[in-house]
């Protein structure tokens, strides 16, 4: 078990790590391991050296727009510690990005947050745990307020993975326009490796609740996301191509004013490709497509019946490209990214608004 586990770093590690312009290049194919995957998978930072990294660029969680993050990792023998600053986080709680849904004005996403992670290895497997917490108290006129907790673990034995996210705390209220609380978020996942094929799954449950200054309610909504995915890996001389499958399926309720429920259906087959390639020693350059594709419906029924109903057999385009460079300086790479983040297609242009919309630099000790 310990060779399978080596196999499985020394695989990992052809490909430089990097960040999230890196990984949104690449499509966020779910075999990735990288410095941005250790937010997914906490053990995946006891498959790689310790190491710092920085980033600013745009992100499409909760109500954020450009974000600026970093972590830094440091080894004690067997064991090794992680601080996080300033990640908007999608999955430690599965209700954090669904903030600009509460029907709330100028909701805040999360505010200063900070992480913490401890992982162990041993002979055969290799384990990590993260703790999520943040919290904005404005004590004027406004009384805005916005606090959020969630715990991460996960953990990697020879070709199997696995994870599980929980939302302990996840809280906003404002005096002018309401309170919106969060439902205990549950994501648990698994992978498992055999030669270049990687297969994975998970389950996503989220929910919250919102009401307005006078405590009407707004919204209350729940959702259970579940997808299964296979892909194929080829890596040789460092390059790596790849390509995948996978079949997702959503379906949600929103009780709106407590006069009107909307239920949403979906269910999509992506198909994905991605190259990552060493063009020079010290330049590596990366890109991805992805297409929902056979399969792609979706389904709104809203009781009382309204005119915004719709039921798609086969949806509207899908198909989203990124690309993207590395580049190395010893221990220290940089990495951009072009990525189309408006998932229809309509992204893209090269213009300023989206040329090197990711920006991240990592350092391996």
């Amino acid at each position: 078990m310990k060779k399978i586990l080596l196999v499985v770093v020394a695989l990992a590690s052809m490909n430089a790590f990097a960040t999230r312009a890196r990984v949104n290049a690449l499509g966020n194919s779910p075999h990735l391991i990288d410095t941005q995957t250790v937010y997914s998978n906490p053990a995946d930072m006891m498959m790689m050296g310790d190491f710092v990294t920085m980033e600013s660029g745009t992100t499409t969680i909760g109500a954020q727009g450009t974000t600026a993050e970093g972590m830094v990792t440091r080894s004690m023998g067997d064991a090794k510690m992680a601080m996080s600053l300033g990640h908007q986080s999608a999955n430690a709680s599965a209700t954090f990005g669904l903030r600009a849904l509460s029907g709330l004005a100028g909701i805040k996403s999360q505010q200063n947050p900070v992480e913490f992670s401890y992982g162990m290895k041993t002979s055969d497997m290799a384990w990590a745990a993260t703790l999520v917490y943040s919290n904005y108290n404005d004590k004027t006129a406004t009384a805005e307020k916005e606090s959020s907790a969630g715990i991460r673990a996960g953990m990697r034995m020879g070709a199997l993975d696995a994870k599980l996210h929980l939302g302990l705390l996840n809280t906003y209220e404002k005096a002018s326009t309401g309170k919106f609380k969060g439902n205990l978020g549950l994501t648990a996942g698994a992978g498992y490796s055999m030669d270049n094929l990687y297969v994975s799954g998970s389950m996503t449950m989220a929910g919250f609740k919102s009401e307005d200054n006078v405590g009407a309610a707004l919204r209350d909504y729940s959702s259970t996301t579940m997808n299964v995915s296979a892909m194929s890996s080829h890596k040789k001389d460092g390059n790596e191509f790849f390509y995948g499958a996978g079949l997702n399926n959503v379906t949600a309720k929103n009780t709106q004013t407590v006069t009107k429920d909307v239920k949403t259906t979906s269910l999509a087959m992506p198909i994905w490709l991605g190259l990552e390639v060493d063009a020079a020693s010290w330049l590596t350059l990366r890109g991805s497509i992805t297409q929902n594709t056979l399969i792609n419906s979706s389904k709104e029924e809203t009781t009382p019946v309204a005119g915004t109903d719709y039921d798609f057999g086969m949806g509207a385009n899908s198909t989203t490209a990124s690309v993207g460079a590395g580049m190395k300086f010893n221990k220290l790479t940089l990495d951009g990214s072009l990525s189309d983040l408006s998932g229809s297609g309509a992204g893209q242009t090269l213009n300023g608004a989206n040329l090197l919309a990711q920006v991240g630099m990592t350092y391996m000790f």
